[in-house]
């Protein structure tokens, strides 16, 4: 396949198979988790009046946080707060599945916070969050992440009285 190669719906779920058979095999700690159910939460009011926090799984943290481990093939399922009025040249990136180098020189590559703001500026949105929550993706074994760190996350932000979560993917 050629960059820039469009791919079907049939491709990624090959691919999708393809990758949980590999991760089965190589990698102790994995365990795909398929949901009962799908949830969908219509918003409870028109997103120029919603308060929206963000998610992001790129291994942000604030430099005097302790940094997501990534010397242990399980992953770490834990997560930051992140205050809304930080000083984003304060933003690590502590990952070891995709290049930091871009977020370190730009944190709205993977964490877009200015860009949040700007929507909230634009009356596009109504607010941002007090918190946001740093996380890393790499966990192959979600049942951490689904037992205790979104119920947890869920909690905060439900506590802050946020309507809408943005998931950034890092």
């Amino acid at each position: 396949m050629t960059r820039g190669t469009k791919l079907d719906s049939a491709d990624f779920t090959g691919k999708y198979e393809t990758w949980i058979e590999f991760i089965a095999k190589n990698h102790h700690a994995s365990n795909p988790r398929v949901p009962e159910t799908q949830h969908f939460t219509p918003l409870r009011r028109p997103l120029s009046e919603s308060k929206v926090a963000l998610v992001g799984s790129a291994g942000v943290h604030l430099d005097d946080q302790e940094p997501f481990h990534v010397e242990t093939v399980a992953g770490d399922p834990t997560y930051r707060r992140l205050a809304d009025d930080i000083d984003l040249s304060r933003l690590r990136f502590t990952h070891t599945h995709y290049d930091t180098a871009p977020a370190q020189t730009d944190a709205n590559v993977v964490f877009p916070l200015d860009r949040l703001h700007e929507a909230v500026a634009d009356g596009r949105i109504g607010e941002t969050s007090t918190v946001h929550i740093g996380m890393m993706g790499f966990n192959p074994d979600p049942t951490p992440i689904a037992e205790k760190t979104a119920p947890a996350i869920a909690e905060i932000l439900g506590e802050e009285g946020v309507d809408v979560v943005l998931l950034v993917p890092g």
